[in-house]
């Protein structure tokens, strides 16, 4: 019996085959791998019924034509981790997903405005590290600034007039306190 090799499928792939009637000649055609998926992809409602919904054939070709189609987005609230003491107000995000590449981390940061400042402030932090951290007498002077609280505030006070917003900076820690939260006071109750 001859068989028709027409795809490289592997093994443990289902693979269906068939003999078509065609006079003496015997001859099984495979048929390829075809898979319908059904479910609630826009997340959010859709007014068409059931029937009226066509199929939308999905291929390597077409998926980020028909992601884009789509119009996907989503709508949670997040704890608010960026502000000490705020943990108990949610922010509201709204996130739109037209391709494979919105789901990249960098991307999604980008649609926050309270994460979009962060970045700003990471990367110009970085661009200082670039060259200008290669040079052994700028790393040393930046450090005693850094060291230095009363300079430390006299670059804060330039970055605000000079319209940085630090309101999402992270807050200023006690000596020695690190990055653990500091835990409060016990205080002893007076005796009766």
């Amino acid at each position: 019996m001859a068989r028709k090799e027409s795809s490289v499928a592997p093994k443990e792939r289902i693979n269906v085959t068939f003999k078509p009637a065609t006079g003496g000649a015997v001859e099984e055609i495979e048929l390829p791998m075809k898979v319908m998926v059904m479910g609630d992809f826009l997340q959010r409602h859709d007014p068409r019924s059931l029937l009226d919904r066509k199929p939308v054939s999905i291929n390597k070709n077409n998926f980020a034509d028909v992601m884009a189609n789509q119009k996907l987005t989503l709508e949670i609230a997040v704890p608010n981790m960026l502000q000490d003491g705020d943990e108990e107000r949610d922010i509201p995000v709204k996130l739109d997903f037209n391709s494979m590449r919105d789901f990249e981390p960098g991307n999604i940061l980008d649609q926050i405005p309270e994460t979009q400042k962060l970045m700003q402030i990471r990367d110009a932090l970085v661009s200082l590290k670039g060259p200008m951290g290669n040079i052994p007498s700028f790393r040393k002077s930046f450090e005693e600034i850094v060291k230095d609280p009363r300079q430390r505030e006299e670059i804060r006070r330039e970055l605000a007039e000079a319209g940085v917003d630090l309101s999402l900076a992270p807050p200023k820690r006690a000596k020695g306190a690190g990055n653990k939260p500091q835990a409060p006071e016990k205080t002893e109750e007076p005796k009766a």
